[in-house]
């Protein structure tokens, strides 16, 4: 009963936190960068990616692999993937995001996407997903990008709309063969404890749990990373035949025939070569 009482008091902070960073810095929390030094890796989510920053260092966790040079965490309360409709918001937007983040001078070469979970809260057509997913894939370009399945279950509606956001992502993405989707809604079905009361958020060991993951697919994302950008090589073998011609004298030794009445003798021949 206490732990309970436990997690619900660190959520509850968690939200307050969250909304007075809302209202004082109000575009969200990023982790410092410096322009252009790369390779750089953007994790790019809402309140969650904000909380596993706060509760569990994922930043820290993720650069003291020593494999991305900039590592820059950017989790904003109540964030979209993108808007269906046009919308003046840049921080509550993915893709307005990103491209603050780009013009700032951070120059993505991977992507972490952590995105969905307020989409599903408002929007309910999955062309409506689709719409707002192709947007910030297109948006990000040609990098390896892999996306966090949602996970919200606060309501039976949202719950099947998770479902649904979930089923057009994996759909889309055979179209983008830079984009790997990461199952995180089955993860958290398989170990619910890691949810927070409001069944959208997360524990203290969940968000734990969440920078551990974020370390894992940085480390993935950093092999895809090399293998795209390493130049290919192409050797090409010249195989030379050498062909000999080799001459046989041939000798047909005498031969004699003895005939019943006259011996004939038939001089030995010489076959020329």
């Amino acid at each position: 009963m206490r732990r309970t009482q436990n997690n619900k008091s660190l959520i509850r902070k968690l939200l307050f936190v969250s909304i007075a960073l809302v209202v004082s810095v109000g575009y969200g929390s990023s982790t410092p960068f410096k322009p252009n030094a790369g390779p750089s890796i953007l994790v790019l989510g809402d309140s969650i990616t904000w909380g596993t920053e706060y509760f569990a260092k994922a930043q820290s966790l993720i650069a003291s692999d020593a494999q991305w040079k900039t590592v820059v965490i950017d989790g904003q309360y109540s964030r979209r993937v993108a808007f269906p409709k046009p919308n003046l918001s840049t921080r509550m937007s993915g893709v307005k995001s990103f491209l603050k983040l780009a013009a700032s001078g951070l120059k993505v070469d991977a992507v972490i996407v952590a995105l969905g979970s307020n989409d599903v809260a408002i929007e309910t057509k999955k062309s409506s997903y689709e719409i707002v997913i192709r947007d910030l894939l297109k948006t990000i370009g040609n990098v390896p990008v892999t996306w966090l399945t949602v996970n919200r279950r606060d309501t039976p509606a949202i719950a099947k709309r998770s479902v649904l956001f979930n089923k057009v992502l994996v759909r889309l993405a055979p179209e983008y063969p830079n984009l790997i989707i990461e199952d995180w809604y089955t993860t958290i079905a398989k170990n619910p404890k890691w949810m927070a009361f409001d069944k959208v958020h997360l524990t203290r060991t969940g968000y734990g749990i969440r920078a551990d993951l974020y370390r894992s697919l940085a480390k993935s994302l950093y092999d895809r990373y090399i293998i795209a950008t390493t130049p290919t090589t192409t050797t090409t073998t010249t195989t030379t035949t050498t062909t000999t011609t080799t001459t046989v004298a041939t000798t047909v030794p005498a031969a004699t025939t003895t005939l019943p009445i006259e011996t004939t003798t038939i001089p030995a021949t010489t076959v020329a070569p």
